[in-house]
């Protein structure tokens, strides 16, 4: 007898995982590990930055638990696109996500001088150095100059592996040891390819229904490539 059921196959939600066992420290992102961990070091603040995909939502959790673990106060994180100076205002201690320019310049500074008379501390992320910002203030120049600035470096073979189980894990996909060797052998060294890699891969094989196979990650990188 026919199935008379139609067979769909949904699409499982992404669901990041951000804790401290499931952070892959390596030595691209070790000096923001170690930011992380001085908390309280005696800065107002930091900046993060690194391309698309490079982990720092990840810290910024991991930024935020290690606060909460020390003082008892658990820090927002904003995305910056929906920031609010005036709510962001009232706390000591945030996480200002991916920030690119325009910036509001006033905000921030007055934002940054209220966490350093509070002894509080601003975690800022974005792809780029504040260099990048767009920046015409003065005083928020100088006193973004004297906080710590650390890059994400570009991924090496562990680190590229790491990503590559991490955010399959995250779409709720089993893959096999060789689609990651696949992958690490032939894909640019490149955060943002990586993740358009796993999200293009869950897609087609969503599509197809099948399972995350070696041709089906080849398709991809040919996508990628033509």
């Amino acid at each position: 007898m026919p199935d008379l059921f139609h067979q769909t196959a949904f699409k499982l939600p992404v669901r990041p995982v951000t804790g401290r066992a499931d952070f892959f420290t390596a030595k691209e992102n070790a000096q923001a590990v170690a930011m992380i961990d001085s908390f309280p070091n005696g800065f107002c603040g930091a900046v993060i930055f690194g391309e698309k995909g490079c982990g720092k939502t990840h810290l910024a959790h991991l930024f935020a638990d290690t606060v909460f673990q020390k003082t008892g106060k658990k820090p927002e994180i904003i995305s910056f696109d929906c920031w609010n100076p005036e709510t962001v205002g009232k706390t000591r201690f945030a996480v200002l996500e991916n920030i690119a320019s325009p910036v509001d310049e006033a905000a921030l500074f007055h934002l940054l001088n209220q966490a350093k008379g509070s002894n509080g501390f601003i975690l800022m992320t974005s792809k780029t150095a504040p260099s990048g910002w767009d920046l015409k203030l003065p005083d928020l120049i100088t006193r973004l100059k004297a906080l710590p600035c650390i890059q994400i470096l570009p991924p090496g073979d562990e680190l590229m592996q790491a990503v590559l189980v991490k955010q399959f894990a995250d779409r709720q996909l089993s893959v096999a040891p060789e689609v990651i060797a696949y992958a690490l052998k032939n894909a640019e060294r490149s955060f943002e390819v990586l993740s358009y890699v796993v999200q293009r891969t869950d897609e087609l094989s969503l599509e197809k229904k099948n399972a995350v196979t070696v041709p089906l990650v080849k398709q991809v990188l040919s996508e990628i490539k033509s």
